[in-house]
């Protein structure tokens, strides 16, 4: 205060510009027991002291002569609360394929090569499609992607359907456990905060991969999930909505919805279960026993140092995120939630390669109408995404279409965390915490529970 203002899009430059790198307790409490990566009522909060992210679509005013921050603002946001109901399904159709397309024309303007990622999933395969489409007869468009053969979730078989269906140029990588190892402390380095699963490390692989084959900018299709309800938590909050506005109706959903996700073994579907009846009408009551759990957890297993568990338990950051309406629980995930720490986590392992992604998910444009769309057509018929599934359901392979379950870039983490080097790596990170009287001293040579393995893998970074 008073003397100099340090900034930059990295934290590095703070630690550069002789800012001490001094891990935040209440931060690595949160995370070590509830595997949080952020601060639900402050978004600004990281994992350091004395280093604040400024929230995604805000600017900062300082003042030159005081040499202190006067305002911090918002720039653009969206009304989750204007809903058109007259619009017609096929006007629907018609101006999302549009709006999508300006968006992929836009994102594919460059001096230097241009190629796209490909996970097998829906969103990706619109955005390959689309490009293709952009491109028919100027040649194949490379698409970059990882692979796990021999793993339940290796999503390859859907990817060679695109493959084989337009001219694309495809490269694959195949990451494993023992190449984790030899990359993890690099992909620390460059992610700088804990992450919660390896698949940001099978990210980092896929641009890499992008650099060694000379292609600087990569379209992606990140973002679809969190505006078109993609993810399969959102069908509480749908049915909540619909429920209080039209029973029938619920009826009828809820029961496309059990009769389609049924045999999903991946994605296990919604049971009127206690947990259900008490996040729908009592969601404080399952804070409160979200910490009972924990402390049950930690009375029994005493996973953590008893000193810095008894001082910061007062800092659970447990909020129970609950809302009555849909577009209310897509606003949060889209600018405070999810989206923005996986947008962060690709903008690290992105530039750790100089590699540039664009994603023609998140024009404004785009953003703004799906977001004045009603609930229906997001969800309908027990299917997520349903407007985007019917609007190229005559363009994609079938299968990649309409598919039940959901799976994203997941490898198998809990093989790769058994393999010999990474063991190593999570007991160096065990003396780490247990020299800062972090997790508890009997821990050096005793098994950890599954849950905190990776949480405490990623934290022994954060200790100089």
């Amino acid at each position: 205060p008073g003397k100099h203002l340090i900034f930059g899009s990295e934290m590095k430059v703070l630690w550069a510009a002789g800012i001490p790198r001094k891990y935040d307790e209440k931060m690595l409490y949160n995370f070590l027991t509830h595997q949080l990566v952020e601060n639900p009522e402050d978004v600004s909060q990281t994992f350091f002291k004395d280093c604040l992210r400024l929230p995604p679509a805000h600017y900062v005013v300082f003042n030159v002569a005081s040499y202190t921050i006067s305002a911090i603002k918002r720039y653009w946001d969206i009304d989750p609360a204007i809903q058109d109901y007259e619009i017609k399904q096929d006007e629907v159709e018609e101006r999302l394929r549009s709006l999508f397309e300006t968006s992929v024309r836009r994102r594919l303007r460059s001096d230097v090569p241009v190629g796209s990622s490909l996970s097998g999933g829906l969103d990706s395969s619109i955005v390959v499609w689309q490009i293709d489409k952009i491109l028919k007869g100027s040649g194949a468009q490379k698409t970059f992607s990882a692979r796990f053969p021999g793993f339940a979730k290796d999503e390859g078989a859907y990817m060679q359907m695109i493959i084989d269906q337009i001219n694309v140029d495809p490269y694959f990588v195949y990451p494993d456990g023992k190449k984790m190892a030899d990359d993890i402390d690099k992909l620390f380095y460059h992610q700088e905060e804990p992450f919660l699963s390896a698949s940001i490390y099978a990210q980092y692989c896929v641009m890499q991969l992008a650099k060694q084959n000379n292609v600087t900018v990569l379209l992606d299709g990140q973002g679809a999930d969190e505006v078109l309800a993609g993810y399969h938590s959102y069908y509480m909050e749908f049915f909540k909505e619909i429920k209080k506005n039209n029973t029938a109706l619920y009826k009828s959903e809820y029961i496309s919805y059990r009769n389609l996700q049924h045999p999903n073994t991946l994605n296990k579907p919604l049971k009127k279960d206690l947990t259900f009846l008490l996040k729908t009408f009592m969601p404080s009551a399952v804070q409160r026993i979200k910490k009972i759990n924990a402390y049950n957890r930690q009375l029994i297993n005493r996973f953590l140092d008893k000193d810095f568990y008894y001082e910061n338990r007062k800092n659970d950051f447990l909020l129970v995120e609950q809302y009555d309406h849909l577009n209310m629980a897509l606003y949060d995930s889209t600018t405070r939630g999810v989206l923005q720490q996986l947008l962060r986590y690709a903008d690290r392992n992105s530039m750790a390669h100089s590699r540039e992604v664009r994603l023609p998910f998140l024009s404004h444009e785009l953003v703004s109408f799906i977001f004045s769309l009603p609930p229906y057509f997001k969800i309908k018929n027990g299917w997520t995404k349903w407007i985007l599934r019917e609007s190229y359901k005559n363009v994609l392979p079938q299968k990649i279409c309409w598919r039940t379950d959901k799976v994203g870039y997941e490898p198998p983490q809990s093989k790769w965390l058994k393999s010999k080097d990474i063991v190593e790596k999570i007991h160096q990170s065990k003396k780490k915490l247990i020299d800062e009287s972090i997790i508890n001293k009997k821990f050096i040579n005793k098994e950890l529970l599954p849950a905190d393995i990776w949480p405490v893998l990623m934290s022994g970074y954060l200790i100089n």
